[in-house]
Parts: C-alpha cells; structure tokens; sequence
C-alpha cells in the first residue's frame, strides 16, 4: 500500500504540487497521497465550524463548501470557519465569494490564514482568533518557541480593509519575562496583543456580495489580496510555518453566506 501510494502520488502530483506539500519525517506515504488529494483535488471545504451561530449553508447534505452566520439575538457573537487543508510550503490560492443581506453587510467578515488546530477547537461557542488565546488546540509546539516566532493568525476585515494579525496566541508566563533582556521583554508582550495595520493596495469593501482571492506563498512569506479578480496587493510578508485558510463572522454584522473554492 505504500509503494502503490508513493508511485501513484508521484504520476499525479506536479512539479509544484509537490514542492507545496514536503513530507515529513514521520509521515507515511498514504497518509501524504490523503493529504494531496484535499490540498489539490477535493473541494475546498469549512471542515471545523467554531462558535454557535455559524452553520452550513445546507445542512441536509454534505456540501461543506458553504456557510452562513445565524443570528440568534442581539449579543455580539464571534464565530471562525477553518479549512482543515494545512498548507506547509509552495504557492496556495484560495476564493471566497461572499453573499449578504443587505448594504454595508461586510463590516463582520474577515477573512485570511491561521496556525492548524485540533478538532476539539469545535468546542467553543464563541472564536475570533485575533483576539483569543488559541495555544491550546494550536498543532505547535509552544514550549520550544522563544520570542522571535512568527505569526499565528493574519485576518483581512472586508468592511475596513484592514489587516488584523496576532503575532503569538499564547500569552508569556511572568517567569519567562523575568528570564528575559529588556528588548526581548518588549518583543514578547507585543506578540500578545493584536495588531492592526493599514497596507499598501488596501481597499474598503461596501458591496452586499463579493469575491476575495487570497494567495499564500510560503516560498516568499507573503499573502496577496484580490477583489473580484483585481490584485489589491501583498497585505503580509514575512510568514514562515504551516498555516490553513479561516473566515470569522461577527453574528449582529452579518448575515452573510460565504462559499470557498481552490484557485483565486
């Protein structure tokens, strides 16, 4: 079954498909020809729903290509959709077409790249991965991370354009500041709180309904923006490590239904 996985994986994957998915040291190659097919071949689906408002789209069947916020009062609700598809290397490109209710309706959805995360992240019933402390379900390994760690989470907010990133989800133990020089001390109480920032090619979005192309080349550390098929730019550079596409809804903005496709 190995032999079989490896020779069928290495006629079917290209040259770049296979510069974007590198197997790792402990991997099996079945478990990796599993891993091409929902990177490259499958439709791209919402495989982890985290936050009580959020749903899909058609819930009588077994499209997960689709989901929607549901409002269930007033009170400001946070949910977050992940992909399960990790992205460890190459170029990825993803396309959220998002539909709303009405004028002015984006102002709730963000949408980008987070760290992986385990499956029990489904037991929240509120997320938005900017803001929350996520170490616990996230696939890295905090204990051998100092302060110089990239990021764990990069959002773009639809309604202002802005990129949103939290550097580093898990907040530094007052034992681990203390072992630390004055400029490192800094550098990590930075990492744990979120950040907002304006990019060159940012634009604000006012349409009911839309497409955002987003394209994560981990070769070059960056994440590319487009609106309805026109490049914004590079809202992010610098990224190193594994990553998965996320969209939050912010449920009392929103009554939006986003679908997700591979290819921008």
């Amino acid at each position: 079954m190995e032999v079989a996985a490896h020779t069928i994986l290495l006629a079917s994957a290209t040259k770049d498909e296979r510069n974007a998915l590198p197997r790792l040291e402990d991997e099996s190659w079945i478990g990796l020809y599993h891993e091409f097919l929902s990177v490259f071949r499958l439709p791209l689906q919402f495989d982890k729903l985290v936050g009580v408002e959020c749903n899909y789209v058609d819930s009588t069947s077994t499209d997960k290509t689709k989901v929607c916020s549901n409002r269930l009062g007033n009170q400001l609700k946070n949910c977050t959709t992940i992909c399960n598809n990790i992205m460890r290397a190459g170029k990825h490109s993803v396309s959220f077409d998002v539909t709303n209710d009405g004028d002015r309706r984006s102002y709730g959805i963000a949408c980008g790249i987070m760290r992986p995360t385990t499956k029990n992240i489904t037991s929240l019933t509120s997320c938005q991965p900017v803001y929350d402390d996520l170490s616990r379900f996230s696939l890295k390994d905090y204990g051998r991370l100092h302060c110089n760690n990239n990021v764990d989470c990069c959002l773009m907010n639809t309604f202002l354009g802005r990129g949103f990133i939290r550097k580093r989800w898990k907040k530094w133990e007052y034992s681990e500041l203390l072992a630390m020089d004055e400029e490192q001390r800094l550098q990590a109480e930075r990492q744990n709180n979120p950040q907002n920032y304006q990019w060159e090619g940012m634009e604000w979005i006012r349409e009911a309904s839309f497409k955002i192309g987003l394209v994560l080349d981990l070769d070059e550390g960056t994440l590319d923006v487009y609106k309805n098929d026109r490049r914004l730019g590079t809202m992010m550079s610098g990224l190193v490590g594994e990553y998965c596409w996320a969209i939050t809804l912010t449920c009392t903005f929103s009554d939006a239904q986003v679908s997700a496709s591979i290819g921008r």
